[in-house]
């Protein structure tokens, strides 16, 4: 099994390496490195295996200093160790820290955060290549965090299950926005206000994750460290079922929560911390989908940006970002709690973000 890996590249390249990962122990070995790949920070995987999509630095690719932030795409060799750039699109004034594509692999979605613009692009099945349909830019709007929320922050974007909306997290607005992409006048339409999800005042909503094959999805709230059990509707809000914080009681120091999976089987929903340096775990009710809190693992590392289950949910591998390194940890299905499996890369600046392949 592979594991693609992304990370900062200090302006030095070598930010999207290639992995073995051994199922059977967690084992990691490097085989595969992309010398001129800058600032890889959030991947998306084809439905086919052919195209792997990199939210890049890609100003010594594309000329245009206005919009260095883009994303980049791979064609991956039949062994999957071989990743050769096919093409490069610039899209935003910083690399997008977030990309997904569409159900049926069409449309590709991506968020920039520093200046909040937001986008899809049309996905060519046959090439992999990428064409800008239509983006937004939120503007106006801020949350009560003098630092974090004084302008809006675009953290996420989505397309609904259902292939209908785009939902677009906004840490600085403290809002999940629902847009609709006009297939006439190629733009992106905000539905109607009325549509949107308003978190808490200060929450920071930062990413979803969706329950396959059913209508609840999972928002995790950075600025509060906190987790939602949302209902979507195709016709009005998410309604919000029940919230949980992320960290152990009386824990007081600063941290900010960041990924969230469920897993392959679809009985957990867990998500990190960063400050605490932990993964909280959460078992999925089988008939309501509400969650109930599990246990809340210490990572062996610091700084958990984002993890990643394996296909088969018996590990876990996270990013310890401020440690420039990345770790398994085997995960235990009953319990949902995380064991280090003492497999630990190091020298890797800020490790970022995984992708399995294979």
């Amino acid at each position: 099994m592979l594991l693609f890996v992304g990370s900062y590249s200090a302006g030095f390249g070598n930010g999207l390496r290639t992995f073995d990962f051994d199922l059977q122990t967690g084992a990691l070995r490097q085989i595969a490195a992309v010398e001129d790949a800058i600032d890889s920070i959030y991947f998306a995987l084809s439905a086919d295996k052919r195209f792997l999509y990199a939210a890049e630095n890609v100003s010594s690719r594309i000329d245009n200093p206005k919009k260095p932030g883009g994303i980049s795409v791979y064609a991956i060799g039949k062994d999957g160790a071989a990743l050769a750039r096919i093409g490069s699109l610039a899209l935003a004034p910083t690399v997008p820290c977030h990309i997904s594509l569409s159900p049926d692999g069409t449309k590709l979605a991506w968020a920039e955060y520093r200046t909040a613009h937001v986008g899809i692009c049309s996905v060519n099945p046959a090439t992999g290549m990428l064409e800008p349909l239509a983006s937004v830019h939120h503007t106006g709007g801020h949350g009560p965090n003098p630092i974090r929320q004084e302008a809006p922050h675009a953290h996420f974007a989505h397309f609904s299950p259902d292939n209908h909306d785009l939902l677009v997290c906004d840490l600085g607005m403290d809002r999940v926005f629902d847009y609709r992409y006009d297939d006439q006048y190629r733009v992106l339409r905000h539905v109607v206000p009325s549509r949107d999800f308003a978190a808490s005042p200060g929450y920071g909503p930062r990413h979803l994750a969706f329950l396959p094959k059913t209508p609840y999805a999972y928002l995790v709230c950075e600025l509060a460290s906190t987790i939602h059990t949302l209902r979507l509707s195709p016709t009005a809000a998410p309604e919000c079922l029940d919230s949980h914080s992320l960290l152990p009681d009386g824990f007081s120091g600063e941290t900010k929560a960041a990924a969230i999976r469920i897993s392959p089987d679809g009985r957990w929903v867990l998500a990190s911390n960063r400050g605490h340096d932990s993964i909280a775990a959460f078992r999925i009710d089988p008939e309501t989908k509400c969650l109930t809190p599990g246990p809340i693992s210490k990572l062996a590392g610091s700084f958990p940006r984002d993890f990643v289950f394996s296909p088969d949910g018996r590990f876990i591998v996270s990013a310890h970002k401020m440690d420039d390194s990345f770790a398994t940890y085997a995960f235990d299905a009953e319990t949902g709690a995380l064991a280090p499996t003492g497999h630990v890369i190091s020298g890797m600046n800020k490790p970022l973000c995984f992708q399995f392949f294979g």
